[in-house]
C-alpha cells in the first residue's frame, strides 16, 4: 500500500513540475543561464535477456519473433535536449534558472519492423514493469491532450493558479523557455506538436513495412533500477483470417550516479 501511495505522490510531483514548465514564473533575460544538459542517469539494455541483440553504440535492443523485429532504444537527457533547437518548446524537459536540465519523462524510441509477414497489426500500448512489480502503460495522445488543454492561458494568469494539479511548494522553480516571464502560447502549442509528431501509434504493417515512434512513460523513481518493457499487442494476420498473437519483452537497467 505504501508503494502505491508513494507512486501517486510521485506522479503528482511530476504533474506539478509540468505545470511549472508550462506556467512560467517571472524571470528576466539578463539573469538566466543557458541550459546545460548532462548525462547523470541513463538506461542500458540488460545483456542475455530474451535473445535480444544489443547495439553497444546506441544502447538499442532488438528482439525478433516470427519475422517481426521490435527495437527499443532509451533516450538520455542530452538526446532529449537535442530533439528541439529551442529548449523553450521541448516538452520532455524542465530547465531551471541555473541552467540545469531535468527530464520530465522516461522516453524510449521503438521501431516495429514486419520483415516477411503478409500483414501485421500493431497496437499503440506498451507496458513498463519496474523491479517492485509496479506496472504502467505508456502515456497516450489523449493524456497529453487533456494535460495541455488544462493550461489556463488567460491574460494575467500566473503559475500559482493556472494549472489544475499544482502542488503548493517545491525547492526550486524550473522554467519553460528559460528567459521568458509570461505564458508563451505559441511555445506551448509547438511543444504539443512535438509530442504529436513523436509519439508511437498503432499501425497495419504489410511485408517490409516499419512503424516507429516514442514510448513516453512517467519518469522513473530512482529505486526502479531494473525495468521491463512489454509490447503485448502485435498480431500476425494470416490469409485465412487466423491470427498469431505475439508479446515482445526487453529488459533495461537504470544506471544512477
Amino acid at each position: 500500500m505504501s508503494h502505491t501511495k508513494d507512486r501517486i505522490h510521485f506522479r503528482y510531483q511530476i504533474i506539478g513540475k509540468i505545470g511549472m514548465l508550462l506556467l512560467i514564473g517571472v524571470l528576466s533575460a539578463g539573469c538566466a543561464v543557458p541550459p546545460q544538459p548532462s548525462v547523470d542517469v541513463y538506461m542500458e539494455p540488460i545483456v542475455g535477456r530474451f535473445d535480444a541483440q544489443i547495439d553497444p553504440e546506441t544502447g538499442a535492443a532488438t528482439v525478433e519473433k516470427k519475422g517481426i523485429a521490435v527495437t527499443i532504444k532509451p533516450f538520455d537527457e542530452v538526446e532529449l535536449f537535442a530533439l528541439t533547437e529551442d529548449p523553450g518548446v521541448n516538452p520532455y524537459l524542465l530547465v531551471e534558472k541555473s541552467g540545469a536540465v531535468e527530464p520530465i519523462y522516461t522516453v524510449f524510441d521503438i521501431i516495429v519492423h514486419n520483415r516477411d509477414n503478409r500483414r501485421v497489426l500493431v497496437g499503440d500500448t506498451a507496458i513498463l514493469i519496474d523491479r517492485n512489480g509496479g506496472q504502467y502503460a505508456n502515456l497516450s495522445n489523449d493524456y497529453f491532450d487533456a494535460l495541455y488543454d488544462n493550461v489556463d492561458l488567460s491574460e494575467g494568469n500566473t503559475w500559482e493558479g493556472g494549472y489544475p494539479y499544482m502542488p503548493t511548494s517545491y525547492g526550486y522553480y524550473p522554467y519553460h523557455g528559460y528567459y521568458q516571464s509570461y505564458i508563451d502560447a505559441e511555445a506551448l502549442e509547438l511543444g504539443r506538436i512535438v509530442i504529436e509528431d513523436h509519439i508511437f501509434e498503432g499501425a497495419k504493417l504489410f511485408s517490409g513495412a516499419k512503424r516507429s515512434g516514442f514510448l513516453i512513460f512517467d519518469r522513473l523513481e530512482s529505486a526502479a533500477t531494473d525495468i521491463r518493457i512489454v509490447v503485448p499487442q502485435v498480431r500476425i494476420v494470416h490469409p485465412d483470417g487466423k491470427e498469431d498473437k505475439l508479446e515482445f519483452k526487453i529488459d533495461f537497467r537504470q544506471v544512477l550516479p
